[in-house]
């Protein structure tokens, strides 16, 4: 009963992190298989872990920008016109824009 929901933890944490189900069976027969697969097992895990901190990074990195922008608009809706992040006499976002957010961001807690 035990082993049952050890890979049902398995199954869902491979469906999660985007495994095709058909590799999530072809990772449960080895395990079925005993000892035998266990370099197998490790060898798949290895690479679904790289394959998963790389979607981690990629989540990352859309977050981070989702965040900039948000405080974008936020000192636009506070300064009341989005021309504050404009350079003088422009319609044109000053290009140290995100330098001056990540400063900023180093500065203070997360919102």
């Amino acid at each position: 009963m035990d082993n049952d929901f050890n890979f049902l933890k398995v199954i869902n944490c491979l469906k999660k992190s985007g495994v095709p189900v058909k590799d999530i069976a072809g990772f449960i027969n080895l395990c079925m298989q005993g000892d035998q697969t266990l370099a197998e097992r490790y060898d798949y895990l290895d690479q679904e872990e790289t394959v998963l901190e790389a979607k981690v990074a990629e989540l990352q990195e859309q977050l981070d920008f989702l965040r900039f922008k948000k405080w974008y608009y936020k000192t636009s809706l506070q300064a009341g016109t989005e021309a504050v992040h404009f350079m003088e006499g422009t319609n044109v976002v000053q290009p140290d824009i995100h330098e001056q957010y990540l400063k900023l961001k180093q500065q203070t807690p997360p919102d």
